[in-house]
């Protein structure tokens, strides 16, 4: 009986062990999307648009980069945080395609701000004036405010000392209905306004992550109303992916930017050593205009990427090759169809060269953010994965309550 009392213990023992290495090494944030959003051929013109205006950077009078916003009403991904002692909580795009963490602050007297959650400075014993003025115009409004400094937390983790922008101007209808309240940057300092650090990079110099490492599981056709999948910082879960992560080293460190092979619609070849930006902060594909001609030829579309249609599984695979292994995407991904009417989730802008990679891409591939060896993971999703399993902790601490109690028995 004392041995079989030993075993026990020993076995409870490195259970606890093995829960405390994993929450020691990943740190979850749920991300959620918009419960109304409905991809149609309005909202993807509209998306389009705004990625048009967000990379075509300028820079106003004062020195600061324009910084184009994705359409709100879009198919964007956020999550929660907190800034301030005590927390003040805020919903926040999570975006690789921008660097800089700002929300809107109390004296903001807009409309906008009047519908989302501020931040009162004066209520944070941790608060630290900057000053520092900035603004950001963006396709149908415009932000404006000063920089401040206060403790910025998420995933269970707390950054100190965080430079963020408090919005004290609000421009734009568009801003009125997000259904977050601000945006936090994941992209590389270079393109931060004002030089400020991003809040990733905090957290690797401050040593709150295991590894500078960050990744995206993004549901893009979850079964649980605004339910949307989760950023995971310092790692990456294999249990939300299948087989092994394919890497790509990025060639600008500024977005997250790195090489195709090639990339083609089912055996047609449109583009080979194409450069790409992974940007959860985008909702389609866009590729280069002389590319996308090419691709709406394929399918008789016209210049908005409409065409006649009836059943999406006569239509190819969009395939984009990465480090010799092939990423599909089926028709019914990157075609929306409404009833006899289909348009292509893939669009062009007439500012860049590159394919930029949104949520059409990420969706269907978990994908690995590795800030130390500046590159990218790829690997499909886990069909197996369900919402339920989101929730590690809760789940694994059901499982253990279960396993303890059946030890005792």
């Amino acid at each position: 009986m004392a041995g079989a009392q030993t075993r026990k213990l020993a076995l409870l023992a490195g259970i606890l062990v093995l829960v405390g290495l994993v929450g020691a090494s990943l740190h979850r944030i749920p991300v959620h999307r918009s419960p109304k959003f409905t991809r149609s051929h309005k909202t993807i013109v509209a998306e389009r648009d705004f990625i048009q205006r967000k990379y075509s950077r300028q820079y106003t009078a004062n020195g600061y980069p324009v910084e184009q916003l994705s359409n709100f009403d879009n198919f964007q991904y956020y999550g929660n945080i907190s800034i301030g002692t005590p927390s003040q909580y805020f919903l926040v795009q999570f975006d690789t395609g921008s660097a800089n963490l700002w929300v809107p602050g109390s004296s903001c007297t807009s409309t906008a701000c009047q519908d989302h959650q501020v931040f009162y400075e004066s209520q944070s014993s941790t608060y630290v004036a900057n000053g520092t003025s900035f603004s950001i115009t963006y396709g149908t409004g415009s932000v404006s405010g000063y920089l401040s400094v206060d403790y910025v937390s998420f995933a269970g983790l707390t950054v100190r000392n965080q430079t963020f922008g408090e919005v004290t101007t609000e421009q734009g209808t568009n801003f009125v209905d997000a259904y977050f309240d601000g945006i936090l940057g994941m992209g590389f300092p270079i393109l931060a306004v004002d030089g400020v650090t991003p809040t990733f990079q905090n957290m690797v110099s401050q040593g709150l992550v295991q590894s500078p490492v960050f990744s995206f599981f993004l549901r893009d056709n979850g079964s649980v109303v605004n339910y949307g999948g989760e950023l995971i910082l310092g790692g990456s879960d294999p249990s939300l992916y299948r087989g092994d992560l394919t890497y790509a080293d990025l060639v600008q460190a500024a977005y997250w930017k790195f090489q195709t092979d090639s990339i083609a619609i089912g055996s047609t070849l449109i583009s080979t050593y194409d450069a790409a930006i992974a940007d959860t902060g985008t909702s389609l594909i866009i590729a280069p205009v002389a590319e996308y001609t090419a691709i709406a030829a394929l399918f008789g579309a016209d210049s908005e990427g409409t065409f006649e249609c009836t059943s999406l599984d006569a239509y190819p695979d969009f395939v984009v090759t990465i480090s010799g292994v092939d990423f599909r995407i089926a028709a019914k991904y990157y075609i929306i169809q409404e009833n006899y009417l289909c348009s292509l989730a893939i669009q062009s802008i007439s500012s860049q060269d590159f394919w930029i990679m949104g949520d059409v891409f990420l969706g269907r591939f978990y994908t690995e953010f590795d800030v130390g060896n500046q590159r990218l993971g790829f690997a499909p999703v886990s069909a197996a994965v369900s919402p339920r399993q989101l929730a590690l902790g809760q789940i694994l601490g059901l499982v253990l309550a279960c396993g303890v109690w059946k030890l005792w028995q």
